[in-house]
């Protein structure tokens, strides 16, 4: 046996590229994600507009804001941070669901709202830190986008017509 009708018999053996249960895996991962991102945006506005955040929270820096967040801040502020930090992982795991998948433009979209999240995050413990409105702005405007890239996700198709 040759090395080509090795690798012919191994090819021939291969899913499809396009892989649909990995694609339906990838949008049910999506579709968590807008579930998440959209009680995430609730609890935030609650936050906002509710709770009492701790004046020695003032000054402080990203990890120390986050640390006080579930340690000293209120139940909604410690729920709002953890719900935030597991979104991150979510969408490290959509980035990894979507490059299985081999769908170019779902990973290209997953690492944008990724970016999203992270961003989301660390403005969310600035806002802590300094409860300054452009830190409150970024966490709504960074949710949107996250928001906007998984939707996007949902509606793709599962591959190109060939």
């Amino acid at each position: 046996m040759t090395r080509h009708d090795s690798m012919t018999r191994h090819d021939a053996h291969e899913a499809p590229s396009w892989a649909p249960g990995r694609v339906n895996g990838l949008r049910a991962s999506a579709f968590g994600a807008v579930t998440m991102l959209l009680a995430e945006y609730c609890l935030g506005v609650w936050v906002n507009l509710h709770a009492q955040l701790p004046a020695s929270d003032h000054g402080t820096g990203l990890l120390t804001a986050f640390g006080r967040a579930l340690a000293d801040g209120p139940v909604t502020l410690a729920l709002h941070a953890l719900l935030g930090t597991l979104l991150l992982i979510t969408a490290i795991g959509i980035i990894l669901h979507a490059a299985r998948a081999r769908n170019t433009a779902s990973t290209v979209i997953a690492v944008i709202a990724f970016l999203a999240v992270a961003g989301a995050w660390i403005s969310g413990a600035r806002f802590v830190g300094s409860q300054s409105s452009s830190a409150s702005f970024g966490m709504a405007a960074a949710t949107a986008i996250a928001v906007l890239g998984y939707v996007t996700i949902l509606f793709l198709p599962a591959r190109r017509a060939e």
